[in-house]
């Protein structure tokens, strides 16, 4: 008998370590063009465009990548965007609250603390609704916006968060 309680326990263990470590996988991801570098969690990484329609009347184009796991109930993204030369320059600061109240319209701001990458201004900022989670850092440099975000439903929280965010470089 003790030899079976020995023989499972090192079953429960190595199986909790399998466990453990396929649910701390990360897999590097970079885009040349985008300028940046990203620890995601595994899956299979996407990638769209979007036009998105800027106050002044001009345009800009999204560029998304993200990796959902959890049947969709939790994604982890990075987007990017340029703003136009002539987008009014109102300082970084002003910017990115500007779009960090856009993003928590209709939710409830849980946390909101300035930040930075290597002296690249930017935001962290948590919200929740009544379904969702949401977690965020933004970047500007220069006129390009970078925004991090991941979102997990109130059933299924995201357990990669730090990992996924701190990972993040702007090269």
């Amino acid at each position: 008998m003790r030899n079976y309680r020995i023989c499972l326990a090192v079953v429960l263990l190595l199986m909790g370590g399998a466990v453990w470590a396929a649910g701390q996988q990360m897999q590097s991801y970079s885009s040349s063009e985008g300028s940046f570098s990203v620890q995601f969690p595994s899956g299979d990484v996407k990638h769209d465009t979007d036009q998105v329609a800027l106050k002044e009347g001009s345009s800009s184009t999204l560029y998304e990548f993200w990796v959902e796991q959890a049947g969709g109930n939790i994604s982890y993204m990075v987007m990017y965007n340029d703003y136009p030369a002539n987008y009014p320059n109102d300082g970084a600061d002003a910017t990115l609250a500007r779009t960090r109240d856009g993003a928590v319209k209709g939710k409830t701001l849980v946390s909101d603390i300035a930040i930075n990458l290597n002296g690249v201004p930017g935001r962290e900022f948590t919200a929740t609704d009544s379904t969702w989670n949401f977690t965020v850092r933004q970047f500007l440099k220069g006129k390009r916006l970078y925004q991090l975000i991941v979102v997990s439903s109130t059933n299924h929280p995201a357990t990669q968060t730090s990992d996924f965010m701190n990972s993040f470089r702007i090269e």
